[in-house]
């Protein structure tokens, strides 16, 4: 058989064959309900909901700022001209409305919020599926999208801004649709001055991991949502035939990228959570085109096995964004259960509208690649075999996984938007923020929260200072200069790194099977420290150990300093915005119920105490309670997590 495969550079790739045995070992995964029909009937849902707040002229209204908001209109273009394609003639005229008047916004220089880089790989996609009905309309259309100047039409270039710094994800979905107007011979100028943009500012930001660092080259910020989105454009770029002096390269650091959006998918196929914009639909919308325009590539390399499990992985994308669906049609934009107009979770820049939009173009460009019905899927990464991986680059993340369990913990201890610590629990058969899924910030940044107290907050140590004073790792190192949320953090201000130690990595009977009927798995178990290298406010060196066993966490907390007592921070799902957990406290644990399962923890450290805190936390989906195990006079604490259903 041959073999879709990443190059020996690949750091993942033992992990990634090691996997490949596993997937063939435990064989195909049950079909999981997803076909082409479900999936545009999951983007229909969210275009039809749009098409009573489409204007006269083709733009789509927000509903709650009463105006055009971003990208609205070209991404309805996108998403409706897909369902053209398959069938839904009665969305021609409304589709082809938003496309003449997203085209003519950006001739006219006068595209809504500044961003007309977002819109020309939409305008094209939705050029290319209508013109074949609409062949008199495509030629107006044509000589419209002639006139675009690149350099002069869009905001992230260097001739407006001058900045390599800038040459960030906007310039890289810019060249995307760029790329397709050049393909359809709408554009006078060939691949040159893209190509000078991808080796100058876009290849550099690739890790080995094939992992897209986006912010400013000199202190990348690194959300792993813009990694996604920025991959998922290029990857169209190249689905579409672009063949420039980049080509090679790039599509080598865009297969490394899919492996690596693959090995990292939660069981409920979400991507790790880092940065702003974390926990938004589109971020799985984007990994759904990601790992279907993979599967496609795999399948043509003959590689059934990679083509099973890039396909599983795109079903499971799009899944995630379906759980989150509106009575309407439209979609909660980020994971929680509040009403838009709270803005609970959202980021300053975050539209309703658009975002629902969005979402939906780039599920509509998934189906465009899906590699068909007569692709079986495979488990998941995350449903077998057992792994610690470490992100490269400035991501400072880990991400372990045992069969249908997988965490996240994030390393970066300078950074008050990604507070340090474990962050996030996701097991398989339960609700997705029952772990829970997102963390505290120690500063809101760029997010905006309808209720409850900004404040870091994760699975982290803590512990007094002889001051009487309670620290924790969530409240990081201070980086020494002020926080700037649009220009990000150096990495490296402050001092601060992480070592990694993988021990007691067992597989029982190496079968690689996924988790039985009973839900257990008992035999692969993750073991693993953290030693947190300072400077942290008295202490001298702190170390964390996890053991990771299906259904069972069991964490220690070692300190070495002249401390009062210590302690372990324990967040509690509390509340979604509609639906509120039930907190039981005991002398020895405590647990959250929400949804018909629990999150428990419990210090097995005997004479240990429990505080509740009254205050919940903000979090993206909602309200956390804070609450501290102390061991007084110790120097270690030891506590279990136990994910279940009631």
């Amino acid at each position: 058989m041959n073999k879709y495969a990443a190059a020996s550079t690949y750091p993942w790739r033992d992990t990634l064959e090691n996997y490949r045995t596993l997937a063939e070992q435990a064989g195909s995964a049950p079909s999981d309900g997803w076909n082409q029909a479900r999936k545009l009937s999951l983007v229909e849902s969210v275009v039809r909901a749009y098409t009573p707040y489409q204007d006269s002229e083709g733009a789509i209204i927000d509903p709650f700022s009463k105006v055009e908001r971003y990208y609205s209109t070209p991404a309805f273009a996108m998403g409706a001209s897909v369902l053209v394609q398959a069938g839904h003639m009665d969305l021609l005229a409304s589709a082809a409305s938003a496309l003449s008047h997203s085209i003519d916004l950006v001739v006219k220089g006068c595209a809504p919020d500044h961003h007309p880089d977002f819109f020309p790989v939409l305008m094209m996609r939705a050029y290319i599926l209508l013109k074949p009905h609409m062949p008199e309309q495509a030629k107006i259309w044509a000589e419209a999208l002639k006139k675009i100047q690149p350099e002069e039409d869009y905001v992230f270039t260097m001739s407006k801004m001058n900045n390599p710094n800038r040459m960030i994800n906007w310039n890289a979905i810019m060249i995307s649709g760029e790329y397709l107007r050049l393909r359809e011979q709408l554009a006078s100028e060939g691949t040159d001055w893209m190509d000078r943009y991808l080796d100058l500012y876009h290849l550099t930001r690739f890790t080995p991991l094939g992992l897209y660092q986006d912010g400013p080259l000199d202190r990348p910020n690194c959300p792993f949502s813009y990694d996604i989105a920025t991959r998922y454009h290029l990857d169209v770029m190249l689905e579409a035939g672009y063949d420039g002096s980049c080509a090679g390269e790039l599509k080598e650091q865009l297969r490394h990228g899919a492996f690596s959006t693959l090995l990292t998918l939660s069981p409920l196929g979400e991507i790790p959570p880092r940065g702003r914009s974390s926990q938004h639909q589109w971020n799985e919308a984007a990994a759904a085109y990601v790992c279907s325009a993979h599967a496609t590539q795999a399948l043509q390399a003959g590689d059934r096995v990679m083509a099973g499990a890039f396909t599983r992985a795109a079903n499971r994308c799009f899944e995630a964004v379906e759980r989150w669906k509106m009575d309407d049609g439209r979609l909660k934009i980020v994971r929680n259960e509040y009403q838009p107009e709270a803005r609970h979770g959202y980021e300053i820049y975050t539209n309703h509208t658009a975002y629902n939009l969005w979402t939906a173009a780039a599920l509509a460009h998934a189906c465009l690649s899906d590699p068909g019905e007569g692709v079986t899927g495979m488990f998941l990464p995350s449903e077998v075999g057992n792994r610690v991986l470490q992100a490269d680059g400035w991501f400072e993340t880990i991400i372990a996984s045992v069969p249908g369990q997988q965490m996240i913990l994030h390393t970066a201890m300078n950074d008050p938007y990604t507070v340090p610590g474990l962050v996030r629990i996701q097991q398989a058969g339960l609700p997705g923020l029952i772990g829970p899924s997102a963390a505290g910030h120690a500063q809101s940044g760029f997010t905006e929260f309808a209720e409850g107290k900004v404040g870091p907050l994760s699975y982290c140590p803590a512990w007094k200072t002889p001051d009487g004073k309670w620290h924790s790792l969530a409240g990081g190192i201070p980086s020494g200069v002020d926080y700037d949320r649009d220009a990000g953090i150096n990495p490296a201000d402050g001092g601060g790194s992480i070592l990694l130690e993988l021990v007691d990595q067992e597989v029982g009977d190496n079968s690689g099977s996924p988790r039985g009927d009973d839900g257990k798995h008992q035999d692969q178990v993750n073991g693993f420290t953290v030693t947190w290298l300072g400077p942290l406010t008295g202490i001298d060196s702190l170390r964390t150990r996890y053991v990771q066993q299906a259904d069972l966490l069991t964490v220690t907390y070692e300190f070495d300093g002249e401390l009062e007592a210590v302690g372990a921070l324990i967040p509690l799902m509390f509340s979604d915005g509609h639906e509120q957990a039930a907190i039981t406290l005991s002398n020895q644990a405590v647990r959250s119920e929400y949804r018909g399962a629990y999150a428990e923890s419990t210090v097995l450290d005997e004479g240990a105490i429990i505080h509740l805190k009254e205050q919940p936390v903000a979090s993206r989906n909602g309200l956390l309670k804070e609450v501290r195990m102390e061991v007084i006079g110790g120097r270690s604490i030891t506590f279990t997590i136990r994910l279940g259903i009631d």
